[in-house]
């Protein structure tokens, strides 16, 4: 993605809901019988990984029609074992908190994440939570994949935080709702404060209160039993998030933006705090209470800022936003120094060399001190023309997003994807206001098609064909579709329409209705979509629709790569480029096996073996388009070459259709 330099960012918004209050929200909810209609839920990766997981843990929890969503509670020790691996996508604290949840219960968790999740220590959580009685089986350095083996006989413990932590925090207090006796954690600074409110607001006792020295004491009975009702709950807009268009209005002259219904809790608006002492016109408007949390409206204008000191004791009310307050800092004038930065080397990525490494490359002068962060300001406008790697961190895909929209050059970042994690509607939301984010072109310097081309690529499964047309849509700046994925789309549009997969005509509509942006979605990764998807798959009616969807998207001026099992053959017959790439089933076998175990998932080899050839079979003896190769398609044995033997030599075919690209 790409962002470049704009003036006069204008609007009145609204932020997604507070992804620590998201968290929670489901999680609580599902310990106090009755019913909990929540409104304003972030809709995030992270948040639905969480409604995901204890969906698996027996709590039926519904999105309604009206964007709310209902958690049906099933009360303080009613969660029931998953029979399949928890997969918390890239949040960590839907598993430090989980972790902490199931640790009362006698049966065994499986965690897992994606590569992000599973590089981050666990560690610290694991400590207080097998003192409690849980025993927690995990690779070295305490990463996930994880095990984690409950107990009937969990035993009450008073902690003390070691460091400022609010999830080792509320892990010890979801450990402590189904534990006998008084659960207690002494936090030493005080952390943000989202888990006791909530725990208050739906009606279970927890105690509060200053100790001498200015630690704080949290006191919980184990296995009170709030009286079923129904509830509702408001969950506000997130800081973090809101951070993102506070930083960008202030350093985007002629900019003044309303955000509405943000979080302002004490424990979460440092970045408020730090702002205003850099001379950030920022103002609270209408503040009020709402689920226990105070909530304001913030109206922020451009401003001239000024280096500052951060605090160490203000980190733990804004450990998320420095990567933001770092791109600040570089628009100001002086240095700003900020304090007790040791967290932001276990987050996403190793947070702090990200963004020291993003500031240089954008012609800014950074560097760590200890746990320190220096950050010298430019006084106006910062070079800025970087090539940004983000290591699938959303905070600093979106700060540097910021950072582009104010620099003298364009930045570019490698992956806008994690964004949705947190911010799902951040491109769109931001350029409404007058930014210019735009996806970022590799097209090959010298690419001179006389007409929009098609590649088709087909092959079996696990043959590398879509790594392959993704590569050559990047390089040839053609359109790209994933074809396995529009079965998926469709049933997605089923199931959050609350129609029954198997209802012929309510899935034909659907598949008629979908456009490209669905196929970007990330809930298409849910396993209830995939469920869908295999029955509307079976439809006629829907294979017919997306047929259709598939020539149209070919027919595109730009041109298009499609990958799948019948595009040569069936969808693309007159495509300018056929390819079929395979490979041997056992070389398949061990590709799949080698993906699979990258991503935490634990499978024997031999039933990965089993299941891609009985796929062939199945693709081999279908009635309809069996997959084999077209007549003129340019076949490649993928066994003995790596992704990108075979992407140079679908190049070299391709330019000599085509010579300037043959290089």
């Amino acid at each position: 993605m790409r962002s470049s330099s704009v003036s006069g960012l204008k609007g009145d918004v609204a932020v997604p809901g507070d992804k620590s209050i998201s968290h929670r929200a489901l999680m609580l909810s599902s310990q106090a019988l009755g019913t909990t209609t929540i409104s304003g839920l972030l809709e995030g990766d992270d948040v639905l990984n969480t409604a995901k997981a204890l969906g698996l843990l027996g709590v039926r929890i519904e999105r309604n029609a009206d964007h709310n969503w209902t958690v049906y509670g099933v009360g303080v020790g009613g969660l029931s074992e998953s029979a399949n691996v928890l997969d918390m996508g890239n949040s960590g604290t839907s598993t430090r908190l989980l972790m902490g949840l199931l640790t009362p219960y006698p049966f065994t968790s499986f965690f897992t994440g994606d590569e992000s999740l599973r590089s981050r220590p666990m560690a610290r959580v694991a400590k207080p939570l097998e003192q409690m009685g849980a025993t927690i089986v995990a690779r070295s350095g305490n990463k996930l994949p994880l095990a984690l083996t409950g107990s009937n006989d969990c035993i009450p413990i008073e902690y003390k935080l070691p460091v400022a932590s609010a999830q080792v925090k509320s892990a010890i207090l979801l450990a402590g709702l189904n534990t006998p006796g008084i659960t207690t954690v002494i936090e030493p600074e005080p952390t943000r404060d989202h888990t006791e409110n909530m725990l208050r607001y739906l009606g279970f006792d927890i105690e509060t209160k200053l100790l001498a020295g200015g630690a704080t004491s949290i006191a919980l009975p184990g296995q009170q039993m709030v009286p079923p009702k129904d509830r509702f709950l408001t969950v506000p807009g997130d800081p973090s998030s809101a951070a993102f268009l506070m930083v960008a209005a202030l350093i985007c002259p002629h900019s003044s933006l309303t955000i509405r219904n943000v979080c302002v809790n004490p424990l979460r608006a440092g970045i408020v705090t730090t702002l205003i002492e850099m001379g950030a016109q920022i103002e609270l408007l209408n503040e009020r209470e709402i689920a226990g949390e105070k909530v304001a409206d913030i109206h922020v204008v451009s401003s001239s800022l000024k280096g500052v000191t951060v605090p160490a004791r203000r980190a733990p009310s804004m450990i998320d936003e420095y990567p933001i307050l770092a791109v600040a800092a570089a628009f100001a004038e002086g240095t700003t120094i900020m304090h007790g930065l040791s967290e932001l080397r276990v987050k996403e990525s190793d947070r702090l060399q990200a963004i020291i490494t993003s500031l240089q490359a954008c012609g800014v002068e950074a560097h760590a001190e200890g746990d320190s962060l220096h950050v010298v300001g430019c006084k106006g406008q910062p070079k800025g023309g970087a090539n940004i790697t983000t290591h699938f961190d959303h905070r600093i895909a979106m700060s540097f997003m910021v950072f582009g929209m104010a620099s003298a050059q364009a930045i570019t970042i490698d992956d806008a994807t994690s964004i949705q994690t947190s911010f799902p509607n951040f491109t769109p939301l931001m350029n409404s206001l007058g930014a210019a984010l735009t996806p970022s072109s590799t097209r090959h310097p010298s690419v001179a098609f006389h007409h929009p081309i098609i590649i088709a690529i087909d092959g079996p499964a696990a043959s590398g064909k879509g790594t392959l047309a993704r590569r050559l849509a990047e390089y040839f700046n053609l359109g790209y579709l994933d074809t396995g994925s529009l079965y998926r789309a469709v049933g997605m549009k089923m199931v959050y329409a609350g129609k029954d997969p198997s209802d012929v005509k309510a899935a034909e509509e659907a598949a008629r209705s979908i456009d490209v942006e669905d196929l970007a979605n990330p809930r298409l990764r849910q396993e209830r979509i995939g469920q869908a998807a295999s029955i509307v798959s079976a439809f006629p009616e829907v294979r017919q629709a997306l047929l259709e969807f598939q020539r149209k998207f070919a027919a595109s001026p730009k041109g298009a790569v499609l990958d799948g099992r019948d595009i040569g053959t069936v969808v693309c017959p007159t495509a300018d480029f056929k390819f079929f790439i395979t490979a041997t089933l056992y070389a398949r076998a061990k590709r799949r096996h080698r993906e699979l175990q990258g991503e935490g998932i634990e499978v024997i080899f031999e039933s990965v073996l089993e299941d891609l050839r009985e796929r062939d079979e199945r693709d081999e003896k279908r009635s309809i388009a069996p997959l084999r190769p077209s007549d003129d398609a340019f076949i490649i044995d993928s066994s003995q070459h790596d992704a990108d033997g075979v992407f140079d030599t679908v190049r070299q075919v391709i330019g000599r259709k085509y010579p300037a690209l043959a290089a």
